[in-house]
């Protein structure tokens, strides 16, 4: 598990992203995604167990080995200043805060960058946990 030395500092060109919420196929905001044209690798699992808990959207809380590892998909975003957009959905430093974690994709082993809810309003046990966000079917 890596970290980026400045929370502010956007990932490299060609860089990988894990959704896991409304990023995702069907998911409300996935047209944010699409406008950045990612190339789509797959469906993918974190390779270490979190929790990931639905509040108003879904909050993945950084509490490595509690929960599961969490289903998703996987994305390489072609652009450095294609994470502007999605960090500013995510209020990425403040609300969620964005890190590399290592993912499975189609059994590769990938660094790919994920969103990690940081506020303390959201706590194991106050929420359902699931391993996967509920979506309806890819569109």
């Amino acid at each position: 598990m890596s970290a980026s030395p400045d929370p502010v500092e956007l990932p490299p060109d060609g860089s990988l992203l894990f959704v896991y919420g409304t990023l995702q196929r069907g998911g409300c905001f996935h047209s944010l995604l699409q406008s950045s044209r990612p190339a789509f690798l797959g469906s993918g699992r974190l390779c270490t167990r979190y929790p990931l808990l639905l509040a108003r959207y879904p909050c993945l809380l950084d509490l490595p080995d509690r929960g599961h590892r969490v289903l998703g998909e996987v994305y390489r975003l072609p652009r450095s200043r294609d994470w502007l957009a999605i960090d500013q959905l995510e209020d990425h430093p403040r609300e969620y805060r964005r890190r590399l974690e290592p993912v499975e994709v189609e059994a590769r082993r990938l660094e790919a960058w994920t969103y990690f809810y940081i506020r303390d309003d959201v706590r194991p046990g106050s929420l359902p946990m699931v391993e996967r966000f509920p979506l309806g079917p890819p569109g």
